[in-house]
């Protein structure tokens, strides 16, 4: 009987629901909720730096379970939770959809620019190669032309000493 006229009390307070949980203990859950999908989608980002794709499958399951959640909450205690509590409680709501928001613009910007990196890389990698290939053969025909400057330098310089030989024998 005390228990049933304090469920009463409360009930005229508006701490209680009709489903006998206190709204203090729904914006507790909705608040753990939200923290839960801020760490779930830290734990996001840390997969795809890592590219942990298995992990990563498993988070966004459960990422999705708990933005389900969310929704089913909100929806049955949208009025509670979103009374006018005070000007912070809107600032913080508005944040959170903002971040929530660009959250999954900033994934697909991410995927964007990981594969604009790969292309740059891939791009980069066939300049050097085909730039190593043009340095290896120019070394190559300035060591022939270097080669064959050498010989004719010798044999020159031979037929040169050779005549100056038969010149200084036939003054003697």
């Amino acid at each position: 009987m005390k228990e049933n006229v304090c469920q009463e009390h409360q009930h005229k307070l508006g701490l209680l629901t009709e489903r006998s949980v206190s709204i203090l203990e729904i914006k507790e859950i909705h608040q753990n909720l939200l923290i839960q999908h801020a760490a779930i989608s830290e734990d996001v980002a840390d997969a795809i730096e890592r590219n942990d794709y298995v992990n990563l499958s498993h988070l966004l399951v459960n990422r999705s379970k708990i933005r389900s959640a969310i929704k089913e909450v909100e929806s049955l205690h949208e009025a509670e939770l979103h009374s006018p509590d005070s000007m912070n409680g809107r600032i913080c709501k508005a944040l959170k959809d903002a971040a929530a928001t660009m959250e999954s613009k900033g994934e697909d910007m991410l995927s964007n620019v990981i594969n604009n990196l790969d292309k740059c890389n891939q791009t980069a990698g066939n300049f050097v190669t085909r730039a190593i290939s043009i340095s290896n053969k120019t070394l190559s025909k300035g060591n022939q032309l270097n080669h064959r400057a050498g010989k004719l330098l010798i044999r020159r310089t031979s037929e040169g000493l050779d005549k100056l030989a038969d010149i200084i024998q036939k003054r003697s």
